[in-house]
């Protein structure tokens, strides 16, 4: 069968005709696709302008005989038997029928754009045919987008030939490839997509070359935007760099990235540098360490682990080496993204930020420390995605290691499977999760002590597998949550022990009294129904808690009212003032502040926040007694060995590696509003810091909630 046109029975009626050597009436169609005879007539109108549209001779109708295709089309048509429709619609917009119905605003916003980059010259009617909506209807979603690019540097320009989307084709291509995913998605649920032939084995060429495999993730993205790259190429669009510099990894990779344009005779050094360029930004499973970035980059992300675990207060010691390189690996995409201004759209951050606040905000604050040595700003979406190895390592430290476990296996090395991994654990913290992997690593992998296998991807890549295996979404819903529930209770995993007793005793009780007719469904049902309310308690006692640990505000306005003061240095007497009131009221003991001076003494300021704040902390075991915070204005500024100066110190005692995380993040938030921060320091007396302080933990409390 042909596969030319985008709607419904066009293909099915070309077909027909194709196979025909004489002309068909208007009953026999009818007759043959099932349809009434205006459903016919008007087919035949729509083919005939996708026919015209692609220069092809036109469904003829020859009166009192019928309908006929001439052999010059039938054999044009005869290009498209092996075409995928998908390929068309991917580089022709103009082949998409998608009801505007169905799209969101956003989705509407963005679906035209894409068509008006992809394929100048689009017309109303084109508009209405693809979204199936009258004229005055698309004008208005026109005007929609004008609105919506504002920012944008491109803007829709109406000419002779149709709407066209005027600015530079750097600019274009940007926006293609922060949106292609979305893009791809959407199409995805309409399509079954499909890429240019030759696409697969050059990217394994280009993953043999670099050593690495790319993720997932981003070897499915790449195999529909180099096929769009291949038609601008083909349409002879071009991007030009006022100067041509190439990096080491570049010039390791120009060669292949000559290979893939010969294929249509383009050798142009702008190009070239470009795809390059394209490709370093794709995520990996891994990087070489004879990558030119990979030395710096390891450095960078030793120093964000440290400023992590300095703001934080948290003991990531345990498997610091495997965090330090999978944010190496991480960072090596992030970094090129940031360079060539590539904005990435995190669908995930909503979620991080609502579900994850406290990890989401000390990330933020440990990212914003160091991005001076990359001389860029990373974006919310980029440190969301940080914060997934940072929530990974948190709840790596707790866990405890069974000889159960389960199996998560996704579609890409970074993002979705870190926050899913993130998500289970904190979930379930009892039950050993084993990942992520990616698909073909789980299939390498030994399943002897393997329960159970959560998967995102499709479950037609573990047909082999013996072990049960759940499909599950990135962000799954309340659905596949119960569905995961059921399933680990299925298996004997201990999810809720005391709910499972409690839901026994149900049983037990309803028993003696009724028949029990069907004995799974009933206990599923219990299950299920007080698997949601301690769900909905554990979320709402977890709200109330943010800053119950800050115990003292004191506010210090002269010399330290201790004997000791001309033995030890300022910043040292400064310390023991603010943490001793979490010694004198037994939160706390005297070795761990004097391991808070040990590790200052030793380190240098890394405690230091930096708006003359200091976070002063060690471990739970250097002398905590229970959770609690303590914090100290001081009147005249306090000089740290560096040289920093500091007004105010923050004794910061977990007993655990969560109860303080909630606060710490709120807190810091603060510390990130400029206007805080002054009105803060000019406070200057007990009341007035005081008051102060308690009205600010107040309105942190009431946001959170």
């Amino acid at each position: 069968m042909l596969s030319f046109c985008s709607f419904k029975n066009g293909d099915k009626l070309l077909t027909l005709l194709q196979q025909n050597n004489h002309a068909i009436s208007i009953e026999g169609l009818q007759e043959a696709m099932q349809l009434s005879r205006r459903s016919i007539l008007y087919l035949i109108k729509k083919v005939n302008r996708a026919l015209s549209e692609q220069g092809l001779p036109i469904i003829q109708n020859k009166k009192g005989q019928g309908y006929y295709l001439e052999e010059k089309g039938k054999h044009a048509l005869r290009s498209y038997e092996q075409e995928p429709i998908v390929y068309n619609v991917l580089t022709r917009p103009r082949k998409m029928r998608i009801p505007l119905k169905d799209l969101h605003l956003e989705d509407r916003n963005r679906l035209l754009d894409y068509m008006l980059i992809t394929e100048p010259g689009i017309s109303l009617q084109d508009f209405m045919d693809i979204f199936q909506v009258a004229r005055n209807t698309v004008l208005q979603e026109i005007r929609h987008l004008e609105s919506y690019n504002q920012k944008a540097p491109f803007q829709v320009r109406v000419t002779p030939r149709g709407r066209i989307m005027e600015g530079s084709e750097l600019a274009k291509r940007r926006w293609v490839i922060e949106n292609f995913a979305a893009i791809l998605h959407l199409l995805e649920r309409y399509y079954t997509l499909s890429y240019s032939p030759d696409i697969p084995a050059l990217l394994q060429s280009y993953e043999d070359l670099v050593g690495s495999r790319l993720t997932d993730d981003a070897h499915h993205f790449m195999m529909y935007f180099l096929t769009w790259y291949d038609q601008r190429l083909i349409n002879g669009d071009r991007v030009s760099f006022a100067q041509i510099e190439w990096s080491e990894e570049e010039i390791r990779i120009r060669d292949w990235a000559k290979e893939f344009l010969a294929r249509h005779n383009v050798s142009d050094r702008s190009e070239c540098l470009y795809l390059c360029r394209i490709m370093r930004q794709q995520a990996v499973t891994s990087v070489s360490q004879k990558d030119a970035l990979y030395g710096s980059l390891h450095i960078f992300a030793e120093h964000l682990a440290n400023r992590f675990a300095s703001l934080s207060g948290l003991d990531i010691t345990q498997d610091r080496k495997g965090l330090v390189d999978r944010l190496t690996v991480h960072l090596i995409s992030a970094y090129h993204r940031l360079q060539n201004g590539i904005r990435y759209q995190n669908p995930m951050l909503s979620k991080i930020k609502q579900d994850y606040q406290s990890l989401f905000y000390l990330t933020k604050a440990a990212v914003k420390s160091q991005e001076y040595l990359w001389h860029a700003d990373f974006s919310d979406d980029e440190i969301a995605l940080i914060a997934t190895y940072f929530g990974g390592a948190i709840v790596q430290q707790t866990e405890e290691l069974q000889q159960r476990q389960i199996l998560v296996v996704c579609s890409s090395g970074i993002g979705t499977s870190q926050f899913l991994l993130l998500q289970l654990r904190n979930r379930y913290p009892q039950v050993h999760f084993t990942g992520p992997l990616s698909t073909a690593e789980c299939l390498q992998f030994p399943l002897d002590d393997v329960s159970l296998v959560i998967t995102t991807t499709s479950r037609q890549y573990f047909q082999d597998i013996t072990c049960p295996v759940l499909s599950i979404s990135p962000l799954p819903t309340a659905q596949e949550w119960e569905e995961l529930h059921n399933r680990l209770i299925e298996l004997n995993f201990p999810v809720d022990t005391e709910l499972r007793e409690n839901v026994r005793e149900i049983i037990d009780i309803i028993s003696d009294y009724a028949k029990i007719e069907d004995m799974n469904g009933l206990l599923k049902g219990l299950n299920d129904y007080f698997y949601r309310k301690s769900h909905r308690m554990k979320v709402s006692s977890k709200q109330s808690q943010s800053t119950s640990l800050l115990k003292y505000v004191n506010y210090c306005s002269g010399e330290f009212p201790t004997p000791s003061l001309k033995t030890k240095p300022a910043w040292q007497e400064a310390i023991q003032y603010a943490c001793e009131p979490l010694l004198h009221s037994h939160f706390i003991v005297q070795s761990y502040i004097d391991r808070i001076i040990a590790l200052l003494s030793r380190y240098g300021d890394y405690m230091v926040l930096g708006k003359g704040v200091l976070l002063a902390h060690a471990k739970t075991k250097d002398g905590v007694l229970a959770s609690s915070a303590a914090l100290t204005l001081f009147q005249n500024p306090i000089t740290m060995q560096s040289g920093k100066e500091i007004r105010c110190i923050i004794c910061l005692a977990p007993q655990n590696q969560h109860d303080h995380l909630d606060f710490l993040a709120l807190l810091l938030q603060k510390l990130n509003d400029a206007e805080w921060c002054k009105t803060l320091f000019t406070r200057s007396s007990q009341n007035e810091l005081e008051s102060f302080i308690w009205q600010s933990m107040d309105d942190m409390s009431t946001t959170r909630d």
